[in-house]
């Protein structure tokens, strides 16, 4: 199973007016909680799933540290129930030349580093190296983004009118460097009554992205998400296609936490929006 891509779900929350037409994307702290429920099963390995994710992003003057942690209970064919935890772990520089990773896995009890490292990125490219596997190096293309702001690119593109991107990722969640992605803008919505009151004043944008290996021919994606994105980051309505069963995920709770430079932009600190 793919780890779930940090850009498909990174909800970066504010609670600033909406921003005018060509304003710098702000996107600061928050913690957001999902519940995860089984929306459609492909062939018979899975005839259940549930589970939950919590994620937790940190803007400080320099950089954002975001902390995810999903756990899935998926019921198997023959009755059996199997427990997946992914923690992940990341430090990523504002100006898009650093980035730290680590992904661990297992089921709760015992968990196991399966991707570790560091990304660095320049106007020619970039390199990771990573520590997990150790000696391991990966080159990144030109224009590679890490996954804050491949974010910051989709909202840009939104705002924009387009309808479509593709930037490559790199998010730290495999061992083999960048992926492609293409995010299909699908539409447009204008501010609306919400049941978190910090998302009533802003617009929002439907997305769906899809994800691929750099070296996979095939002309599907390894992993596909949709959600709809809010003008300052926040995700909701998120699904989560797996391949052979996909997720729905409802946002169930958001708190918006101050940013550590509040010199950067003008922030409401530890406002909870709890539905």
């Amino acid at each position: 199973m793919k780890t779930l891509p940090v850009a498909a779900l990174l909800a970066a929350l504010a609670l600033p007016a909406v921003a005018s037409a060509g304003a710098p994307i702000h996107l600061v702290g928050q913690n957001a909680r999902y519940t995860l429920t089984l929306s459609k099963v492909r062939g018979h390995s899975v005839t259940g799933a549930t589970g939950r994710l919590v994620f937790d992003v940190r803007n400080t003057c320099g950089a954002y540290t975001v902390s995810q942690k999903m756990t899935l209970l998926i019921r198997n064919q023959d009755g059996t129930l199997s427990r997946t935890v992914s923690d992940y772990d990341t430090w990523e520089a504002k100006n898009g030349r650093r980035f730290t990773f680590m992904l661990r896995q297992g089921n709760g009890t015992s968990m196991k580093v399966q991707d570790q490292g560091t990304a660095v990125m320049g106007p020619k490219g970039g390199e990771v190296t990573y520590l997990v596997p150790q000696g391991r190096t990966e080159k990144l293309p030109p224009g590679t983004l890490f996954p804050m702001a491949h974010t910051r690119t989709i909202l840009q593109a939104a705002e924009a009118g387009k309808q479509g991107i593709d930037p490559p990722l790199f998010d730290g969640t495999s061992s083999h460097g960048a992926e492609h992605t293409f995010v299909a803008i699908l539409d447009h919505r204008q501010p609306r009554r919400d049941r978190f009151a910090g998302l009533s004043k802003l617009p929002s944008t439907l997305v769906d992205i899809g994800f691929w290996p750099r070296t996979q021919k095939d002309d599907e994606p390894d992993f596909r998400t949709q959600m709809r994105y809010f003008a300052n980051g926040v995700s909701r309505d998120v699904r989560l296609d797996f391949g052979n069963f996909v997720m729905t995920g409802k946002l169930t709770s958001l708190t918006i936490l101050k940013d550590a430079c509040p010199s950067s932009h003008r922030s409401r600190a530890g406002m909870a929006a709890k539905g």
